[in-house]
């Protein structure tokens, strides 16, 4: 597909009325500029008229965000106000604020909070590191009694019926403690969205409905939107991108059902974003998915150190030396770009954090719990005055975290949370260090609807969803690390693939894949290792390099 066949793509999109839409979009092909065009289009030829509005549904914060600055960009702020995004969860608390007494439900109930949730948790008995398969029983017990409409009730005959008495312990832990999860949460609002009388008040308010990275949704998040815009609904996505089966999302089943209403469907195949080289590697990785192959929009106006390497090291310590070597350069040459290192799981990367600490780079880690950009802001902003409030360490950050509590609104349940966890993360640490020193050391990586500043950033491939770099080195391909060794059959075999995809299509210029031939010290030896079963593919015609 040429760029102005990609652009009449784009405009066929735009134009559409209020009708079902599939739009398969891979990683970098402007989707999301794509649905704020549709929704500015569908506002500014009156197809959306006052007062209907159109709803945009997101999965995330970061992708609510990025969709709500193109509106920007793109609508005043009259026509701006037309258009409500929120993610699943934000939906949800709306509908419970709203109509939680139509299914018995108290509109005040408490929202949830993943530092209280954790605590409940650990009163129940679920704790991964004393009690692995157990706990791992409940949580498939608790995903699957509350994935399905049914009431308190029911969902308590299910837990009982599963034999898991970890998920009947934790259940009535968090009754006593009149909190609900966030499975909760999304089943409470798709149950009121499932009685006719509250489905008709958002199918009157709502013309249009727009679903953003539909690859990630449950089919009950699908419900919900499918209860507001049956018939009228933008569903936007790359199955090839759907890694988060473990959060509940089903990309195969969410496609098919979307498939079934026969929506007309959009393909866009042309990458805004990568290098002809690392379009090839990710190429390589679609083909194994079955999913669209990317041609690059400017293959000319790249510049000649666009390429995609693989680099075989004697252990990680090597490996770790040469990355950190490469970024000090590469920053040091090109000050202004991005560089990304990224691995399966944050363990793999350890020595690299290791090292960069020995060599005093600077780099921004995104496991912290701080690093939330709107988190990190609000903190830093009432520090002043929570310092004022007490001497006392734990009583300062409990007023730290009441004054950022009152600016956030009491229905985004994923900001709340996120406070909630920056803030257990400070507890842990304001024992050895003043709450002023400890939380100087959190800095945000950008805002959510910002790209993603110069330097050096350190991330998994779940969090990195969604963002992109001008280099990415993606590390760790070995068997059992990529994929995971607990992943290697069926379905989720196939989700590694798609998380290996996922980290490849960040790269916008360069791209570079490692794996190390010993990883494992022993007492006498270095135990070996396989290369990924994914390895010889990226290796077809690509450079590799063997690391000293």
């Amino acid at each position: 597909m040429t760029t102005r066949t990609r652009q009449s793509a784009v405009d066929r999109l735009a134009a559409m009325g209020a009708e079902d839409i599939l739009v398969v979009a891979p990683a970098g092909c402007g989707k999301t500029q794509a649905l704020a065009q549709r929704a500015a289009r569908l506002i500014n030829e009156d197809v959306v008229t006052a007062p209907r509005k159109i709803l945009a549904l997101t999965f995330s914060n970061k992708a609510r965000d990025n969709l709500a600055s193109r509106l920007r960009e793109l609508l005043p702020p009259t026509a701006r106000a037309r258009v409500t995004v929120t993610n699943f969860h934000g939906l949800a608390g709306r509908l419970v604020r709203a109509h939680g007494a139509v299914i018995g439900i108290d509109p005040a109930q408490p929202f949830p909070e993943r530092g209280s949730h954790q605590r409940l948790r650990a009163a129940a008995g679920l704790n991964y590191r004393t009690a692995r398969a157990a706990t791992a029983t409940a949580e498939q017990a608790l995903a699957a009694a509350k994935s399905q409409l049914w009431d308190d009730e029911q969902v308590m005959v299910q837990l009982t019926a599963s034999g898991s008495h970890l998920a009947v312990a934790y259940e009535q832990t968090l009754r006593e403690a009149h909190h609900i999860d966030y499975d909760d949460l999304l089943r409470y609002g798709a149950r009121l969205l499932a009685d006719p009388r509250v489905a008709r008040l958002y199918r009157e308010h709502f013309a249009v409905v727009l679903v953003d990275e539909v690859q990630d949704l449950s089919p009950l998040q699908l419900g919900m939107a499918q209860a507001i815009g049956a018939g009228r609904t933008t569903y936007a996505g790359d199955p090839a991108q759907g890694i988060y089966s473990f959060a509940g999302a089903r990309p195969a089943k969410v496609f098919a059902t979307i498939r079934t209403a026969n929506p007309a469907e959009v393909e866009l195949d042309v990458s805004y974003r990568s290098s002809p080289p690392v379009l090839q590697a990710v190429n390589q990785l679609a083909a194994e998915l079955g999913a669209t192959q990317l041609r690059c929009a400017n293959p000319d106006n790249w510049g000649d150190d666009c390429r995609v390497d693989l680099r075989v090291y004697t252990d990680t310590a090597a490996e770790a030396d040469a990355l950190v070597a490469a970024v000090q350069q590469e920053l040091t040459e090109k000050p202004n770009r991005t560089v990304g290192i990224m691995a399966r799981n944050f363990r793999r990367i350890a020595g690299v954090v290791a090292a960069l600490d020995r060599a005093d780079v600077d780099y921004q880690d995104w496991y912290q719990p701080t690093m939330v950009p709107q988190i990190a802001e609000l903190l830093h902003l009432h520090l002043p005055e929570a310092l004022s409030a007490s001497t006392d360490r734990a009583e300062q950050l409990s007023e730290l975290e009441r004054l950022c509590r009152g600016h956030l609104p009491p229905d985004d349940v994923q900001a709340l949370d996120e406070l909630s966890i920056a803030t257990e993360a400070l507890s842990d640490r304001i024992a050895a260090s003043p709450l002023a020193q400890t939380l100087a050391a959190f800095r945000p990586h950008t805002r959510t609807d910002e790209p993603v500043p110069p330097g050096l950033h350190l991330l998994t491939g779940h969090a990195g969803k969604g963002q992109e770099f001008d280099v990415v080195y993606v590390v760790g391909l070995e068997e059992g690390s990529i994929p995971d060794f607990r992943n290697i059959k069926g379905e989720v075999l196939t989700e590694e693939l798609r998380v290996l995809h996922v980290m490849a299509s960040r790269a916008r210029r360069r791209l570079v894949f490692t794996r190390v031939e010993h990883r494992w010290r022993t007492p006498t030896w270095l135990a070996p290792e396989q290369p990924s079963r994914w390895w010889a593919l990226l290796n077809q015609g690509q450079k590799r390099i063997h690391g000293r």
